[in-house]
């Protein structure tokens, strides 16, 4: 009769556990879903009124494109239910009515953040159009000279007022893309818990300083990524200039393996990793740097290059704070999904940079077919 008594008690724990839906699932889920989704309409705009260049390939491109954003969807995922969470309080909510108001907010959150990422990403990509369309009309202007200077500003205007209202239908189309799917996704979970609670409120483990190793890690991974991938580029154009991405890219890779070690160690020499590019950058961005076959020439600014330096700065403010912390009064942590979230922040500026270092495999032209385009650039 007892054991009769503890399996019926043990069965509904059971069917709670069995039934609750896990938090890396839900975001997983949302993420990858609404950002193929959203994706299409993103290729869509860039076909629609984006560079000849990156138009050749749009199956490829949509595919290699939105996989490289997906760490971006996750991160707006994620940031929606933390911040319905905070908003709405930490307890649990009720069966009933509350747990279906918990339900519509998490939601809500999910699909205005992911919207935001998605309009993010689509004005992004516009501005970079803008910036290639506005080189090749500069450069047919100078070859017809049938254009004054008046209709050069109409023609630069028309091409922004192009491309300010296709951002904002895409934003429209992506609004109405997440309502529906994430409507369909809560539809789908039905009475499994979990839906709006996937962002926990618990602490992580080891504190504010673990905290910000993770985040050096990360963000010396990101642009140890972003810079290898530039080393071909470079050693095209100059041996010294490939060598040297070469030996950051180890030196980065070397640093975050010792910052996962305790002690001042692993801060200090990811402080000293990133400030160097960042000066190498500032030179090369401003005066120019006084050797190699381009001396005392300032190089464009590129994407690539900034969202390394993005990465770099991170990292250095972030190690400058363990080394400030050090030996002062131990701070809060991050709960566990704030952590997440600083991760995959990082890792998606990370990927940016990667998609602005090889922008044409990005955009499917991998043969290098495509009208010739101005390349970015990159030092530190």
């Amino acid at each position: 009769m007892t054991a009769l008594r503890t399996e019926a008690a043990a069965a509904p724990a059971a069917a709670s556990t069995s039934d609750r839906l896990r938090p890396w699932a839900v975001v997983v889920t949302l993420a990858v879903l609404l950002g193929y989704a959203d994706g299409f309409w993103l290729t869509t705009l860039r076909t629609a009124v984006g560079d000849i260049s990156r138009v050749q390939e749009p199956a490829t491109s949509y595919w290699r494109t939105t996989t490289a954003m997906l760490p971006a969807f996750a991160a707006g995922t994620l940031a929606g239910l933390l911040a319905v969470r905070r908003w709405s309080g930490p307890g649990r909510p009720e069966p009933g009515r509350s747990a279906r108001r918990g339900a519509v907010l998490a939601g809500l959150g999910v699909v205005l953040a992911t919207t935001l990422v998605a309009v993010g990403l689509a004005a992004t990509g516009s501005a970079y159009d803008y910036h290639l369309q506005s080189g090749r009309l500069s450069m047919m202007q100078g070859m017809q000279h049938d254009c004054d200077p008046g209709c050069q500003a109409r023609q630069q205007w028309m091409t922004i007022a192009a491309h300010a209202r296709a951002v904002a239908w895409t934003g429209v189309a992506v609004l109405a893309t997440n309502a529906v799917l994430v409507t369909w996704l809560a539809a789908v979970a039905g009475g499994r818990r979990g839906w709006s609670s996937s962002a926990g409120p618990a602490l992580a483990a080891g504190g504010r300083e673990r905290d910000l190793r993770v985040v050096i890690v990360a963000a010396l991974l990101g642009a140890g990524v972003v810079h290898a991938v530039v080393v071909p580029e470079h050693l095209e154009e100059w041996w010294a200039a490939g060598t040297f991405f070469v030996v950051l890219t180890a030196a980065e890779l070397v640093a975050a393996a010792v910052v996962l070690r305790p002690g001042t160690a692993g801060p200090a020499v990811a402080a000293a990793v990133s400030a160097v590019p960042l000066v190498v950058w500032t030179v090369s961005r401003t005066a120019g740097l006084p050797f190699g076959p381009e001396a005392f020439e300032p190089e464009a600014v590129g994407v690539a290059d900034v969202v390394a330096c993005l990465l770099e700065l991170a990292t250095l403010v972030a190690a400058l704070l363990l080394l400030r912390r050090r030996g002062g009064a131990a701070a809060a942590a991050l709960t566990r999904g704030g952590r997440t979230l600083a991760v995959l922040v990082v890792v998606a500026v990370g990927a940016l940079g990667v998609v602005g270092a090889a922008p044409d495999w990005f955009d499917g032209v991998d043969g290098g077919d495509a009208p010739a385009v101005e390349a970015d650039h990159h030092h530190g």
